[in-house]
Formats: structure tokens, sequence, C-alpha cells
């Protein structure tokens, strides 16, 4: 015999899943690159860490809110991608054995980072991807750079950020060290130059230390894939009430039959 208390666990079980096909499949697809004055030039210098030179660690990277203006309401990020550094990258496949990433919004700017990890991470902080992390690259595009975005990480979890509440954070645990290649990366000088900066980072060389023994103004060179959200949450509603109306019809019955 089916209990009632059976049947609500899996209409709401349905209900749940027709929310987040819903809410993913079908939708309009933007890309952003940061540093956004990047996207078609070579960054001016190269980097390894969290996922090369056998890094063993905590990694931090901060995005300005503003290199996502373009964003016209918040929107999940689904994939985030590098690219090989011109110079010193070079075409790999490689798995790192134990990853685990997560995203926030973050009122730290930067340049500004807090020496304590936990400082930097907002309330709205999400894992967005955990466990052995493939990662590879053909190493193609311009031969002076760029290359193509082809080192990517399709998110387990999207993230929804909206930028008019703070600016993005990166926040990478690499258990394992691991090596793949030079990724390209931009180095802003804005004391000396005067630029503006939309990127910075810190890492310890402790996946579980709570503060950072190094920071500068480097970052890596990043694209986002962000995916809309469902225009209207009146849309979300009324397919909840009619698979939650389907399931009570479906319980009736089977009293009828039971």
């Amino acid at each position: 015999m089916v209990t009632a208390t059976v049947i609500k666990k899996i209409s709401m079980a349905v209900v749940s899943s027709a929310i987040i096909a819903l809410g993913t499949g079908g939708l309009a697809q933007a890309a952003i690159i940061v540093p956004n004055e990047l996207k078609a030039t070579e960054g001016d210098i190269n980097n390894g860490f969290p996922f090369s030179l056998d890094f063993q660690g905590r990694y931090q990277q901060v995005f300005s809110a503003s290199a996502f203006a373009s964003l016209s309401e918040p929107q999940l990020i689904s994939q985030i991608a590098f690219r090989p550094d011109a110079d010193f990258g070079n075409a790999f496949s490689s798995t790192l054995s134990s990853i685990l990433i997560n995203l926030s919004t973050t009122t730290s700017v930067p340049d500004n980072l807090s020496n304590t990890f936990a400082n930097n991470v907002g309330a709205d902080n999400i894992t967005v991807f955990s466990g052995p992390l493939s990662l590879s690259s053909a190493d193609e595009g311009l031969a002076s750079g760029p290359k193509n975005f082809d080192i990517v990480i399709n998110l387990q979890n999207p993230f929804l950020y909206d930028p008019t509440k703070g600016n993005l954070l990166l926040d990478v645990r690499n258990f394992v060290r691991g090596t793949t290649t030079q990724f390209d990366a931009q180095q802003h000088l804005s004391i000396i130059y005067g630029d503006s900066d939309s990127v910075s980072r810190q890492r310890s060389f402790d996946p579980n230390s709570a503060t950072a023994e190094e920071q500068d103004t480097i970052g890596l060179v990043t694209k986002f894939t962000f995916t809309s959200v469902p225009e209207s949450s009146t849309t979300l509603g009324t397919l909840a009430i009619s698979v939650w109306g389907a399931a009570l019809l479906k319980r009736k019955h089977q009293k009828k039959t039971t």
C-alpha cells in the first residue's frame, strides 16, 4: 500500500525537478570576460595557480562588479573558463583529484582582500564544484595570443549572481597537487599607472589555512557563461500547481484502489 506520506514526497520531488528543469533548460546564454578589455587581447602575465605548478592550497580571486555591468538582471553562472598563456601555455589533459570551488558575492574589492579568507566570503556562498576536476586545452588560437577559452569548468551547481549586490569572489581549494599549464593572466599596476583594476588574488599553500600567505594584483583572465533565470515567477507557480494537482489526483485514485 502506498501511503499518503510517500505520495507527498514523490510529488514534491516532481515539483522540484520540474522547476529546476524550467529554470535551466532552453534559456538564453551570454558570456562575459574579465577583465573586459582582454576579450581579444592577451594578458600581460601568466599564472599557474590554483590549478598548476603542483599548487596545493587555497586561492581567492575577486572580480569587480563593474566588469559585469552588461547584465541587465541577476543571472546564473553555469560555467567558468580560462585560456592558456600564449607564451608559456601548452596543450594538456589532466585530472586534479580533489578540488572544491565556491562562489559568492563579496563586499571585498580588488587589491583590498582581507587576508583572513572567511572575511571575504559572502552570505550567499555556495559550492559550485566538488570532486575530481578534469581540465584540458588544445592550445588553439592566435600564435601571439590570445588563445581560445577551452579550459572549461562546468559548474555542478549554478550560482545566481547580481552585480548590484557586490563583487564576485572565486574561492578555490586544491587539496592534492596537480599540473596543467600556465594560464593567461593580467597584472594591473593601478597605483603606478592609474589604470582600472577589476581583479586581484591571494593564496595560501595550505588548503585548510584561515589566512593568506601571499597577495598581489594578478588575476586569471576568466570567461563566465551566464544563463538567464525564468522571466516570470508566475510560470513557475503555475507549473508547480499543475504538477501538485496531478499528484493529488493520483493520490485520490490510489485511495480508491488500495
